[in-house]
C-alpha cells in the first residue's frame, strides 16, 4: 500500500520538526526560521491531529509547571514515517526545481 503524501502545510511542519521535538509555538517559530513568513497557530493543531492520524507524527503531554500555573505542553515529533514523508518530498521538491531549471525550451 502506498503512502499518503503530505499536505503543502504538512509538509511544512514536518520539516519543522526534523529532528527535534517541539511545541506549538516552537513549531510555529521554526516554520518562519524556514520559510521566511510569518505563520499562525491558527490551523497548526488541526493539521497536526490529522497528522497523528496519518502516522505521520507523535504526540506526548510534557510535565505541568509552574511557571505555567500547572498548564502542560503538547509535544509533537516525527515517527518513521513522517520521515518517510519527508525525505519523499523533499526528493520530490529536488527534482521539481533542479529538473526545472535544467529544462530549456527548443530554440532558446
Amino acid at each position: 500500500m502506498k503512502q499518503a503524501r503530505p499536505s503543502n502545510l504538512e509538509a511544512v511542519i514536518l520539516a519543522a520538526l526534523a529532528g527535534s521535538e517541539r511545541y506549538g509555538l516552537e513549531i510555529v517559530r521554526e516554520i518562519e526560521r524556514l520559510t521566511g513568513r510569518p505563520a499562525a497557530l491558527g490551523s497548526l493543531y488541526v493539521t497536526l491531529h490529522r497528522m497523528e492520524k496519518k502516522g505521520f507524527v507523535m504526540a506526548r503531554w510534557g510535565e505541568a509547571s509552574e511557571e505555567r500555573r500547572g498548564a502542560r505542553r503538547r509535544y509533537y515529533r516525527l515517527t518513521g514515517l513522517g520521515e518517510a514523508a519527508l525525505a519523499d518530498t523533499r526528493r520530490t521538491m529536488q527534482r521539481l526545481f533542479f529538473g526545472a531549471s535544467a529544462w530549456r525550451p527548443s530554440g532558446v
